[in-house]
């Protein structure tokens, strides 16, 4: 990894104390230029840490708004939390990992910057791992629901297939800090899902996992976030991230992981997610240009594999004049399909 040694130095820097009885769990949270959308989450967190003596770890990845002024100034108040701020852009991967590594907790909780924890959410997570002892819990969030049901994994390739998609989303898993410092020392992680590979990797390598998957919704999109209708860190970067780097990531996973399964649990996201790749957002960024015959001709071996739609559907799309679908540009897509739907008396 070429910048984790940079990554590694920083940790070892970590403005914060050890003391707050941090030795079962650790939220970390990586951010960048978030500022608002980062008060609003740890205004969730920071309570239901401290009253729980959960530690709370944030990295600040050389934001230019003032981020770290929020950070310092919260630290007054919470001086248990551990806060570092890097004086370059390492990028998402390392500071996720960094923040990772810094924490002295059996348990880490990875949650994305824009995530706010519903009340009682850290109560409930602290109580099952004291109480199981899991190698991980997986949990629902609002916006992503993967099941209704609680149901523990024992075998890493059933879980592979029905949850890896949803431990793209940041905050849906609780690992071991073991996962990353085992991964790390096969191969690097991959630049946007270290968390997945993290956590498919760890679970190979024990005899038999246990994996809780918790059906309560314990996260959700913080309010900021939702208001502003905030274009995602993807949005400009779509088929590289949902496609090749996805692919990517999946198919490094060890060997006990079959072909077919690895290639089940990549389409599953499309499958299950109703922003990524599938058909308006193909529709959506062939407008933008970023769809294109070439592109497809290029990648066609992770895109084939991550979408969902049918491939000759996704070709016609792609040599679509771009003028002809530069409305859905400006218009919501939600908002878009149901146009279409009364227009052409569609259920």
């Amino acid at each position: 990894m070429t910048d984790m040694a940079d990554t590694l130095e920083s940790v070892g820097t970590m403005n914060g104390t050890v003391g707050n009885a941090t030795s079962l769990l650790t939220i970390c949270i990586p951010t960048y230029n978030r500022r608002k959308d980062l008060e609003e989450c740890l205004a969730s967190v920071l309570p239901q840490a401290e009253s729980l003596g959960v530690g709370v770890a944030v990295s600040d990845n050389c934001s230019s708004d003032d981020t770290w002024h929020l950070l310092e100034t919260l630290k007054q108040q919470y001086p248990w939390m551990q806060i570092v701020r890097h004086t370059r852009d390492i990028g998402y991967r390392d500071n996720l990992t960094g923040v990772v590594l810094s924490s002295h907790a059996h348990y880490v909780w990875p949650i994305g910057d824009k995530l706010v924890l519903l009340p009682g959410a850290l109560e409930f997570v602290v109580a099952e791992l004291v109480r199981l002892h899991p190698d991980a819990v997986i949990v629902n969030s609002l916006n992503e629901v993967a099941s209704t049901a609680e149901k523990i994994y024992s075998s890493p390739q059933s879980c592979l297939a029905e949850l890896g998609w949803h431990t793209t989303h940041l905050g849906a898993t609780i690992l071991p800090r073991q996962a990353f410092v085992d991964a790390l020392h096969v191969q690097p992680l991959s630049g946007d899902f270290p968390q997945v590979v993290a956590l498919f990797s760890y679970l190979a390598s024990v005899s038999v996992p246990q994996v809780l998957f918790s059906p309560l919704v314990l996260i959700q999109w913080g309010k900021s976030v939702t208001e502003r209708h905030v274009a995602s860190y993807y949005a400009d970067r779509t088929l590289a991230v949902w496609g090749r780097n996805w692919y990517d990531a999946v198919m490094s996973l060890p060997a006990l992981y079959s072909t077919n399964g690895k290639q089940q649990a990549i389409k599953s996201l499309s499958e299950h997610t109703t922003g990524i790749v599938r058909l308006w957002h193909l529709m959506w960024l062939r407008a933008k240009g970023e769809l294109t015959l070439r592109r497809l001709n290029a990648d066609w071996v992770p895109l084939q594999a991550a979408i969902a739609s049918p491939w000759w559907l996704v070709a016609v799309i792609s040599v679509i004049p771009r003028w002809m679908l530069r409305p859905i540009l400006y218009v919501h897509p939600r908002r878009l399909l149901r146009v279409m739907r009364r227009e052409l008396r569609l259920p």
